[in-house]
């Protein structure tokens, strides 16, 4: 008890500590972000490793029933520091960039969402815990777009995320030979579910590093930390992440092949030697289940579940029937959606999960499906322009960028994009405040690479025609 005020005035004091540096230089804000993202749970987890008891995703028992969460208070902070020395400056406050339409146009549907919902009688709780992570996509976007200057403070970002991951590897493996003595049984995972999706973007990156253009410090640091982000991805058993790290290694290598043709031949041999070992591996383990198994074993019980294991197969069963609960509930609205904050409408009552999930039937695995039961066949269709425009224009940029550092950052962002709509059609991945964060910043960070090492005394006419010679197709 005698701890409480102890541990209040830490965090005060490193509030105040935090908002002056801020204040001083936006881009620490930034930075403070992204490491929140990368290293901090949103939940407590059940073996807890430190970073899962900070306050960052939600307030203390004490201080809960707050508007807005620690992180989406900070987010705001930073943006007005932003916007009011920009201002202060002779500048537009804030610059939206190159998605900033596709954006508009989708954060439009989400606000007509709210409403219908509000209107029809959902839960106006649960309409903010739904509507959050798209405003946080968007507020991130805006903040690294803004406060990016150059290709300095890119590397920085990279290093926050290899770092910050290497730290959640070290935690998954101190955890699963540590604690677990190495024995998994009766534990579904042993991290929180997002980290296996930022574990397999640290690996993309380093095979985007191999493939195209490597920076060799940050190469090093993840050829060292490469086996325990591997053990610490198969220890925590997210099976949506494997096939997200194959198609984020797919998309990498396509990118590197059409855009840097010296090297095409050197990349068909990686590839005609990396594929067939892939499939070898597959075939070869999939029936065991040994540690080292673990991934070919994961990968195909996607598709075909082993009906001796029980979890998976329930895990595939009850996301089908979720999946077709969606679907019916979309059938009932296809045009203006259902809004957000009314449970869906599966036709099979599903199972009970409020013990672990207490918004289980508003809030489904498959963030594709929940858009789109949400926003109807519309909304659904503005979320695939902002994705859209985020990969196209992503490559475009990356096409045609002539400095090989800048140009893999573009690459790794497509990468991940494609990476988290796919967990997104499998595991809350759009609706978990860490994944929007870690990918706003990171498209923020991609559509400034057109303008970086541009003269900024050139005003904004040269700015804009810099953004717009990125984008062009």
């Amino acid at each position: 008890m005698q701890s409480m005020p102890v541990c209040y005035l830490i965090g005060a004091l490193a509030v105040l500590v935090g908002a002056t540096a801020i204040v001083k230089r936006p881009i620490v804000g930034l930075y403070l972000l992204t490491a929140c993202a990368v290293l901090v749970e949103a939940q407590p987890l059940e073996i807890s490793v430190l970073t899962d008891r900070l306050h960052v995703y939600s307030w203390p028992p004490e201080l809960a029933g707050r508007a807005e969460r620690p992180i989406g208070l900070c987010l705001l902070f930073v943006l007005v520091v932003v916007g009011y020395r920009r201002w202060r400056d002779g500048r537009r406050p804030l610059d939206g960039g190159p998605l900033l339409w596709p954006f508009a146009v989708f954060l439009l549907f989400v606000a007509w969402g709210c409403v219908r919902g509000w209107l029809a009688g959902g839960v106006p709780k649960i309409i903010v815990l739904e509507a959050r992570p798209f405003c946080y996509l968007f507020f991130a976007y805006l903040l690294a777009f803004n406060v990016i200057d150059t290709p300095r403070q890119v590397r920085a970002l990279l290093w926050i995320i290899i770092v910050g991951v290497g730290v959640k590897a070290l935690q998954g493996l101190y955890v699963y030979l540590v604690v677990l003595h190495g024995h998994l049984e009766g534990h579904r995972d042993i991290m929180a579910h997002e980290d296996s999706f930022f574990l397999a973007t640290v690996i993309v990156l380093f095979a985007v590093f191999a493939f195209h253009h490597r920076d060799p410090r940050q190469y090093s640091a993840i050829l060292l930390l490469l086996p325990f982000l591997a053990v610490a991805m198969i220890a925590n058993q997210r099976r949506v992440a494997y096939l997200a790290l194959l198609a984020g290694t797919v998309v990498a290598w396509t990118l590197a092949f059409l855009l840097s043709p010296p090297r095409r031949r050197q990349l068909l041999t990686i590839l005609s030697i990396g594929l067939p070992l892939i499939v070898f591996y597959v075939l070869a383990f999939f029936p065991d289940t040994t540690f080292l198994a673990r991934p070919a074993h994961g990968i195909v019980s996607v598709f075909y579940p082993d009906p001796a294991e029980d979890f998976t197969a329930k895990s595939n069963l009850y996301r089908a029937m979720e999946n077709d609960g969606l679907l019916t509930t979309i059938r009932q609205d296809p045009w203006l959606g259902r809004g957000f904050g009314r449970p869906f409408l599966p036709p099979v009552a599903l199972p009970d999960l409020s013990q672990w999930n207490a918004y289980y039937l508003y809030i489904p695995h498959n963030g594709i499906y929940w858009v789109w039961m949400r926003l109807g066949l519309i909304g659904f269709l503005a979320l695939w322009l902002l994705l859209g425009s985020l990969i196209v224009r992503g490559a475009l940029i990356a096409e045609r960028l002539h400095d090989q550092a800048q140009r893999t950052v573009a690459i790794f962002v497509v990468a991940v994009t494609i990476m988290e709509i796919l967990v997104a059609y499998a595991d809350y991945q759009l609706y978990v405040l860490r994944n929007v964060l870690y990918l706003g910043v990171l498209a923020g960070a991609q559509m400034k690479l057109p303008t970086l090492g541009e003269d900024r005394s050139a005003g904004r006419a040269g700015y804009h025609r810099a953004v717009t010679a990125g984008v062009r197709a």
